[in-house]
């Protein structure tokens, strides 16, 4: 008996297809008296993709092996080993028995062919296809489709049926999603934040709410581009590959969002979710890219609460102060009433450059939000002491936006 071996790689999420094709194909070869193959599949493993558009890795794929293997066919000392397609113009294209071991396909493809000729019939007639049949003892013999069974015994349809095995090895499995990318893609963590930090040390941390970004694109849809966008012009790609900070941070960002892992913040713990896999699949894209800014943000609070153990009195009691600061803190107090209107009031703290920290009462309507840079205008009411920082306190309060620095 000869064994046959088809092994090849297909997306994980087909080997379930691949499963009922080889069942179907079994149950029909059975129909007329063939042995079923087997089928085995491996345990999925996470290989790269390559764009067919230029040959970039953009991601990686969950993949199984699959093997089918089993005997192949064989009566009376006879196998058919091929199978020859004649089209209209003379021209003759051999087909090898799926699986054929390589050294005997070596030797079936050096066989001379003569089209339309049977070696069964000998009569000449046109024919589309004729089919090799190999003797234990080294002969071949070309035969027609009605001649291969009664000179061989082996039945054409059973073995029609299982030369489909060819042609699931020599599938496209490709499931494209959206833009053409395959729509089990998944893609390396560290490589999404290197890009993120890259775009942001070159460009800036995206304000959704600043003037000056309005016109500009987040840094989650330009982190899309870099991996999934053909158009992306590859220039912009290699300046982004050539940022020398961007690893180091991603590495930083990565440990940082980990720490964040079974936070009962939900944000905190989403992002250490995605961080401590090594893929994650494109429509997570925006919060593993937020991370970034979190960290950043992390980072200035950090050191904000370091400045602040510096924080000063600033002015005298009465004095109008206008300086350039920072909101850190907006805290909602418990409404005011007054008869049957209620009044809203936030506690507000801002911290200048030098880490000197102020504090507002505020029931204006409106107030900045935490992370504005503005101009703020006051009267010294007191100073005090929290925990173990002073406090300026302000009345009578004036805010102003100012334009933002790039990060």
């Amino acid at each position: 008996m000869i064994s046959a071996a088809m092994r090849f790689d297909v997306p994980a999420t087909s080997a379930n297809y691949v499963r009922r094709l080889v069942e179907a194909t079994n149950t029909r070869a059975a129909v007329h008296g063939l042995t079923c193959y087997s089928l085995d599949v491996s345990a999925p493993f996470l290989a790269d993709y390559e764009d067919p558009f230029d040959g970039r890795v953009i991601g990686k794929r969950q993949m199984v092996t699959v093997t089918v293997f089993g005997e192949i066919p064989r009566h009376g000392g006879w196998t058919v080993v091929a199978r020859l397609d004649h089209d209209e113009e003379g021209e003759t294209l051999l087909s090898l028995f799926p699986g054929l071991p390589d050294q005997l396909a070596a030797e079936v493809s050096g066989q001379r062919v003569i089209a339309n000729f049977c070696h069964g019939c000998k009569i000449a007639r046109h024919r589309t296809a004729t089919y090799l049949a190999r003797h234990d003892s080294g002969e071949y013999r070309q035969l027609g489709t009605t001649c291969v069974e009664p000179y061989t015994g082996l039945p054409i349809k059973g073995l029609e049926a299982l030369w489909r095995f060819g042609k699931l090895k020599d599938s496209d499995w490709e499931e494209t999603g959206e833009g053409g990318i395959p729509a089990d893609l998944r893609v390396p963590v560290a490589e999404v934040l290197r890009v993120t930090a890259a775009i942001v040390a070159q460009e800036g941390r995206y304000y959704s709410r600043a003037e000056e970004w309005k016109n500009t694109l987040p840094t989650a849809d330009g982190v899309s581009d870099y991996f999934f966008n053909r158009k992306t012009p590859q220039e912009w790609r290699a300046a982004i590959d050539a940022e020398p900070d961007a690893t180091a941070t991603a590495t930083a960002v990565r440990e940082w969002a980990v720490q964040g892992y079974g936070s009962l913040n939900d944000y905190r713990h989403k992002v250490g979710q995605l961080a401590q896999a090594e893929t994650i699949d494109p429509r997570h894209l925006p919060t593993l890219v937020s991370a970034i800014a979190g960290w950043h943000r992390d980072q200035e609070k950090a050191a904000a609460e370091r400045a602040a153990q510096n924080s000063q009195p600033q002015g005298t009691k009465g004095e109008r102060l206008t300086v350039n600061a920072t909101v850190t803190t907006v805290v909602e107090l418990e409404e005011r009433y007054y008869g049957y209107r209620a009044q809203r009031r936030r506690l507000i703290k801002f911290q200048d450059a030098s880490g000197n920290v102020y504090v507002w009462f505020s029931s204006a309507a409106t107030v900045p939000d935490k992370g504005d840079e503005v101009e703020l205008t006051g009267t010294v009411k007191d100073h005090n002491t929290y925990g173990e920082t002073v406090q300026t306190v302000l009345t009578r309060c004036r805010v102003a936006e100012r334009e933002l620095a790039a990060a």
